[in-house]
């Protein structure tokens, strides 16, 4: 299957004599010919942020000829000290023998970065420009996208799934500004990784493998008043603002792998809004869900990554015809298999689990996972207003159930946030296709429709009641 790239909304697709066409301008009656610039204005991505073992390790995946890679743990021995003489196994040989048994961890390793890119000799030979370079390297920037992307999406989605069933089998946390203290709740986030994960044999997780992910936004909350300025005082202050990062001697590369300064023994990275997106697309989750996440703390114990780049880029004609086709192969694979390795810190007024979205399509079948954005359904929804107050169509093509609140929500953490508000009405929508009339919804009211795909892919609708 081949895909086009697509153009900007603005754009239109031009032949090198359209171009030249096109672009020849009469200025006072004479013909003024467009040149094009001998450099490209390339693009820019984010470098890889978690890596020299923080955040995720990469020691269990030394071989990845396979698909998966097995990680074994020796389960914690209940040995207990005893004491000489005492009636209770006080002898010379302890009365206690045991047999050890151990844990299996999968990382699975079947995320593939693989589709074709041909580039016409043509294009080379008609601008003169490195086009082959410019993109191979654009293969290689979105590798490195996915990378990120994917151990982010591993992490929240084991952290909030298992919040979602015992909010005490993961740490998330939330900060109200009217009445916290923003530096104050991030070291007591990062605390949160202090207190181990006894079930799973972690008595404290250690500190130099920890990694705290920001967005753009809460790093600008995070430097503000209420954050690290408050620490040193007016000189410290100007320092920062000076670098630019969290802390004064800090030099930020915040392109490079978004490292802005140290907090608490801890590196901060701010993550750009696109790697964000693109996490949000593998958990199914439409753009923005997360945006109310100010920090991330992730403890490389518990969060494992692989990636296999064995072939890397190879380069060979095109089967088209004249050109270069370039055959990229990566595969990657992220797994989070402890809960508390994580630590989330959300704003409250705006905090809800996502995957309250579980609750709401209970006895769907559901399948709940990160999965590659190329390899989901895509959910386009249709619906249909009626010709009476509250009556609407719920149809989407790939969605195999809908529900609905009297709200209007742009992303699934806002849509589950007003769905289990008491005050709203809300459902779930009997048939698909079929006109339902929605209880409860007023004249000219706008109605937010949640469509879920098989695989959990969401898409979100919004229409106004007649």
């Amino acid at each position: 299957m081949e895909r086009n790239i697509p153009l900007p909304a603005n754009a239109e697709e031009l032949s090198i004599t359209e171009i030249l066409a096109k672009g020849c301008n009469v200025i006072n009656g004479q013909v003024a010919a467009p040149i094009i610039a001998n450099q490209i204005l390339q693009n820019v991505y984010q470098g890889e942020i978690e890596k020299g073992g923080k955040g995720s390790t990469s020691e269990f995946s030394t071989d990845t000829s396979g698909a998966t890679i097995a990680v074994v743990r020796p389960l914690p021995l209940p040995i207990l000290a005893r004491e000489l003489g005492r009636e209770i196994n006080g002898g010379n040989f302890s009365a206690f023998a045991y047999e050890p048994g151990s844990d299996v961890y999968t990382l699975r390793i079947i995320t593939a970065v693989d589709d074709q890119v041909d580039i016409p000799r043509v294009s080379m030979d008609m601008i003169n420009l490195p086009l082959l370079a410019a993109y191979t390297k654009n293969v290689s920037d979105k590798v490195v996208l996915n990378i990120n992307a994917i151990k982010i999406a591993a992490a929240l989605y084991t952290s909030l799934s298992a919040y979602q069933a015992d909010e005490k089998s993961a740490n998330v946390l939330t900060y109200n500004s009217a009445k916290d203290k923003l530096l104050d709740k991030v070291i007591r986030t990062n605390l949160q990784l202090d207190k181990g994960d006894l079930k799973n044999g972690i008595s404290m997780f250690p500190q130099d493998d920890r990694i705290a992910l920001i967005s753009v936004d809460a790093y600008a909350d995070l430097v503000s008043t209420s954050g690290v300025f408050q620490v040193g005082g007016a000189n410290y202050g100007y320092d920062i603002l000076r670098k630019g990062g969290v802390d004064a001697d800090a030099t930020p590369t915040k392109l490079a792998d978004g490292f802005v300064g140290t907090i608490s023994g801890v590196e901060f990275h701010t993550v750009s809004p696109l790697v964000w997106e693109v996490a949000c697309k593998f958990l199914g989750f439409t753009e923005g869900t997360f945006e109310n996440l100010l920090v991330m703390f992730k403890s490389a114990t518990g969060n494992l990554f692989g990636l296999a780049a064995n072939s890397g880029v190879k380069t060979i004609d095109s089967p088209k015809g004249q050109g270069v086709r370039l055959q990229p192969l990566y595969r990657m694979g992220a797994a989070c298999i402890m809960p508390k390795a994580n630590a989330l810190l959300f704003k409250e007024d705006s905090f809800a689990n996502p995957y309250g979205i579980k609750t709401i399509f209970s006895g769907k079948s559901i399948e709940y996972a990160y999965i590659a954005p190329g390899s989901r359904v895509e959910v386009i929804p249709a619906t249909v207003v009626g010709s009476a107050t509250g009556k609407f169509t719920a149809k989407a093509e790939g969605a195999v159930a809908c529900a609905w609140v009297n709200k209007e929500c742009y992303n699934v953490q806002e849509f589950v946030k007003e769905y289990g508000a008491s005050d709203n009405k809300k459902g779930v929508i009997a048939t698909l296709g079929v006109e339902e009339t929605l209880t409860g919804v007023a004249a000219s009211e706008t109605v937010s429709f949640l469509y879920i795909a098989k695989d959990g892919t969401c898409a979100l609708d919004r229409k106004k009641s007649k």
